[in-house]
């Protein structure tokens, strides 16, 4: 589990800016989308908010892209998908469904993706 004033400041920034004043952070977490390029993960109090750092064209330029943006609300049902790479590696991906499709963030630690399914399972009810 990572801790949301460790991670990156414009990870924050970009955060604090789609928080509502009454949100406040619950878990954060760290997805590998690919090795170079993590996905953030934070969910609060109303949603899950995927991030990650894009570079552009040079490793000087670089940009937040929000890869999803989901309120509880919108969530139907989460599910954790593992496979035996990620049992060696004790790792899960985290399944979002919501009614346009599914999201899917890969590669979480195990524990954390329990947490985290825990977390929004309680939050949508």
């Amino acid at each position: 589990m990572a801790e949301f004033h460790r991670l990156p400041s414009r990870i924050q920034e970009t955060t604090q800016a789609q928080l509502n004043a009454d949100e406040q952070v619950r878990l954060c977490m760290l997805g590998r989308s690919n090795l170079l390029n993590p996905d953030f993960v934070v969910i609060t109090s109303d949603r899950v908010l995927v991030l990650e750092e894009r570079q552009m064209g040079s490793l000087s330029a670089s940009y937040i892209n929000i890869r999803c943006n989901l309120s509880f609300a919108q969530i139907t049902s989460v599910k954790l998908d593992r496979n035996l790479k990620h049992c060696i590696f004790g790792q899960a991906d985290l399944e979002i469904k919501v009614n346009e499709g599914k999201h899917l963030i890969s590669n979480i630690s195990y524990h954390d993706a329990k947490r985290a399914m825990a977390l929004i399972s309680a939050c949508r009810d």
